[in-house]
């Protein structure tokens, strides 16, 4: 009988540095505890070429199936991948989930995968190998799609897992290469998102299952995962979740949760990401007694009108009153920003101008940001029910849209202008912080110094770009090309000195130009 299974995903086009897969290792302990054969192949952490990847695939005998996690930026190689391996092999078995294949399931299987796992994937993908394993049908099998005589079947969804403590941990035989990289391990200590933000693919990707929108691991599953990761000498870790105070979590549940990490002394460092309306001074104490140094916020504009249109649950005070906080706690925040979307005003323009400068010791990816339109989203239904959707491909997954206002749009094209010229600068500079990598505090404020000179220069950039619109804008061409020509010398500086600090470090950065600009 076949018990062989191979869980792969490529290396998608993208400005970051890569990172451990933590659904293919969830997915491999979930398929090991059942007793299946699993080998991870992750093509991005080890930076493998989708020819590599299925060079190492054909190696393998009696294979059960291959699964592949596909999303936005590695839909591409997905799809060559399955190729490759259907004209090697035309009965070999092909399951393509994650969120490309959730929410594109006809298109990948119009692309030669055999069933697509929607979803989550861990009680999907040990239903699939014990029925392909027996040769038993999997027409009853919920969560999937597949082909049968040419037509396409949706089954129905499944009820997401309530109980997170059930799941098995995942997989960590990638520790060695993540040390070697000097990156994070990876950790998710809840799934799902309470918030409602119409750009959000998070929550679309949950709530098409049935179930809870969010649910927790308990505070002793967790800290029992972190110690283990700590005897294995691990100090860095990354939580993945979507918030990591959301639900029932609160100061009470901050509280226990540093004081369980305090009694069994256990001293790491932890990034997360959270919510603004979820921060409270209690919380922000208690989470730095657990480890935690680093939190990306959505705070995403700086305007009351934006917040509006993009149905955050944070008002513009809860956004202020959460940075002020995590300023007293001396936290590194990265910030998430969305400067541009359809509807976007002058008005809104200058409330984030200084909005970013009351708030300057955060951290972003560069001045210019826009909201992308993804497939599943509230936002995509809107815009393609009003006919103002540009549509793309499911391989692209990158709608796009104009925006309304002239002089926004001329504003637009400058940043985007400035960015792109600047990106490679950027993306290398913040991606230790943002990423993190697992460097001395001393080492990380270095890198955060060049990126407040960069975060420094952009604004006054912008204020200058305003101030044309305003008195006249047919002279904003000719001044972004003398700007770029005149500024050439100081990129050029910084980059030099970023170089010499990966260096320092003992970092690489290996990651594509930014393909989203």
């Amino acid at each position: 009988m076949k018990n062989k299974i191979i869980l792969t995903t490529l290396a998608p086009k993208t400005h970051r540095t890569s990172e451990e897969n933590l659904g293919i290792l969830y997915l491999k302990s979930s398929l090991d505890d059942k007793g299946y054969n699993v080998t991870v192949i992750d093509g991005w952490l080890n930076e493998l070429t989708v020819d590599e990847v299925y060079e190492r695939i054909i190696k393998e005998e009696d294979i059960l199936y291959v699964g592949i996690s596909s999303y936005m930026s590695n839909t591409e190689p997905t799809i060559k991948l399955i190729n490759m391996l259907k004209l090697h092999d035309k009965d070999i078995k092909i399951i393509c989930g994650g969120f490309g294949p959730t929410f594109y399931p006809n298109d990948y299987l119009n692309a030669n995968a055999d069933i697509v796992a929607r979803g989550e994937g861990e009680e999907t993908l040990v239903e699939l190998a014990d029925a392909l394993s027996k040769n038993e049908s999997i027409e009853n099998i919920e969560n999937i799609s597949y082909k049968k005589e040419g037509n396409i079947h949706h089954n129905p969804s499944k009820k997401l897992l309530d109980n997170l403590d059930e799941l098995p941990f995942p997989s960590r035989e990638m520790i060695p290469v993540l040390k070697k990289k000097k990156s994070t391990v990876n950790m998710v200590t809840s799934r799902g998102c309470s918030g409602n933000c119409e750009f959000c693919s998070v929550i679309s990707f949950f709530r098409l299952s049935k179930g809870k929108v969010w649910r927790t691991r308990s505070i002793k599953n967790i800290v029992d995962e972190i110690e283990e990761l700590y005897d294995k000498g691990i100090t860095y870790i990354k939580m993945v979740d979507d918030s990591f105070i959301d639900g029932t979590r609160d100061e009470k549940w901050a509280n226990d949760f540093a004081n369980e990490i305090e009694k069994r002394d256990i001293k790491v460092k932890l990034r997360g990401q959270i919510r603004a309306d979820k921060v409270t001074d209690n919380i922000l104490y208690d989470l730095k007694r657990a480890g935690f140094f680093s939190f990306a916020c959505g705070i995403e504009n700086g305007s009351p009108t934006a917040l509006k249109r993009m149905n955050k649950a944070a008002t513009l005070e809860d956004n202020e009153r959460a940075l002020e906080l995590f300023k007293k706690y001396n936290y590194l925040v990265q910030m998430g920003f969305i400067l541009f979307d359809r509807d976007t005003t002058i008005k809104e323009l200058e409330d984030n101008y200084f909005f970013l400068n009351k708030y300057d010791f955060t951290v972003t990816k560069g001045i210019f940001s826009e909201m992308y339109s993804a497939e599943g989203t509230k936002l995509n239904s809107r815009l393609r029910s009003d006919g103002t959707l540009l549509e793309s491909n499911f391989v692209d997954n990158n709608n796009k849209y104009t925006i309304n206002n002239e002089d926004v749009r001329k504003i637009y094209s400058a940043l985007k202008r400035w960015h792109k010229a600047h990106s490679e600068i950027y993306d290398m500079t913040v991606d230790p912080l943002n990423a993190p990598k697992a460097i001395s505090d001393r080492e990380m404020e270095y890198f955060y110094q060049e990126v407040m000179k960069l975060k420094k220069q952009d604004l006054l950039f912008f204020r200058e770009v305003l101030d044309i619109v305003k008195t006249d804008k047919t002279m904003l061409d000719s001044y972004v090309e003398e700007k770029l020509r005149n500024d050439e010398n100081f990129y050029n500086n910084i980059n030099q000195k970023v170089l010499k600090l990966y260096k320092t470090s003992g970092l690489e950065y290996h990651a594509s130009k930014n393909p989203f600009i």
